[in-house]
């Protein structure tokens, strides 16, 4: 993959898509959209539920968080099952009994979960390929803090599409470096770490392929971190309570900085040449840590807007960037 006549290298930067489907497709279609030479995507990539649909007498019937659609025909089905895909759930189809027996079995239940996931994730690599083939774009994937364990079977290497989770991968001339583990949340997710032990993965990982060592000029450094750096405006979220409800102040959410300290120690620490982070939502932005700009696109999968950052690189210098929402 060559650079651009006029030497400008350009990656699209996206995360935390939770399991839609459209904007899994607009993210791959970006390579048209954007022209860009690298995918990226930073982690969180499956959904967060099984949506049921019960055949009945006169139909089909379906409940999600206690509220009920009821389906008429299969037209209607058909049309329903889509949304929820792009909406980033797992609709299936049941009769009653087996809906029965599902909601009685958690087992069943959470192997059904990991059975959808697991499909889903092999559709999308394969529709990574087919796209990707013979237009000379990889693109460099990994989970975030929110998938769980068991997905990582699904992120082997192929020809186009490269896992960097906890690795490093060069390309063009430049070092990604991955990280799918997060700071610890309130909600005790499948990749929360302490803060110790990412700063120990970041360190290991680097020193892999003796990217750590004083001195050295890191500009070919990019750090593809789920986590965004603690204390600036891309980690801001609303802070929970013990009830797992949000802090209000004044009738509004209370917001916090809630990244990673050790992902913002080593930005300091190496000054690598581009920070890419999701996780936090909320925080679409740019900031700016000594010299290492630090993006966060932001995420609203549920609405199948696919938000995203499109960085060009001149040689090893950032020659402009801007946040897209498509």
């Amino acid at each position: 993959m060559g650079l651009f006549k006029d030497n400008t290298f350009r990656i699209f930067f996206a995360t935390d898509i939770h399991g839609s489907e459209i904007v899994w497709k607009k993210f791959l279609n970006s390579i048209k959209v954007y022209n860009a030479h690298l995918l990226i995507f930073g982690g969180d990539i499956t959904g967060k539920a099984i949506v049921p649909i019960v055949k009945t007498d006169n139909g089909y019937l379906s409940t999600i968080y206690g509220n009920e659609t009821k389906i008429k025909n299969d037209s209607e089905l058909r049309d329903f099952i889509q949304l929820q895909k792009n909406k980033g759930f797992y609709p299936i189809l049941l009769g009653k009994e087996d809906y029965s027996e599902m909601q009685k079995n958690e087992k069943m239940r959470d192997e059904k979960f990991k059975e959808l996931m697991l499909e889903r994730l092999g559709q999308w690599l394969e529709l990574a390929e087919e796209r990707l083939k013979g237009t000379g774009v990889k693109l460099l994937w990994e989970p975030g803090n929110d998938d769980p364990l068991e997905i990582d079977a699904r992120f082997h290497d192929t020809d186009n599409v490269i896992s960097i989770a906890e690795k490093v991968v060069e390309i063009n001339g430049f070092n990604v470096i991955g990280l799918s583990y997060a700071n610890t949340t309130p909600w005790n997710l499948p990749r929360d770490a302490p803060e110790e032990k990412i700063e120990e993965i970041i360190k290991n990982t680097l020193r892999s392929k003796g990217l750590d060592a004083a001195g050295r000029d890191n500009k070919d450094l990019i750090f593809a971190f789920h986590p965004p750096p603690y204390g600036t405006n891309i980690d801001l979220a609303p802070r929970v309570l013990e009830n797992f409800t949000y802090a209000k102040v004044g009738g509004q959410p209370d917001f916090i900085n809630v990244g990673s300290k050790s992902v913002r120690k080593a930005i300091e620490e190496y000054q690598p040449l581009l920070g890419l982070h999701g996780h936090i939502h909320e925080s679409r932005g740019v900031e700016k840590i000594k010299s290492t700009i630090c993006v966060n696109p932001g995420s609203e999968y549920q609405e199948g807007i696919l938000h995203g950052a499109l960085i060009n690189l001149d040689g090893k210098k950032v020659k402009g960037y801007v946040l897209t929402t498509g």
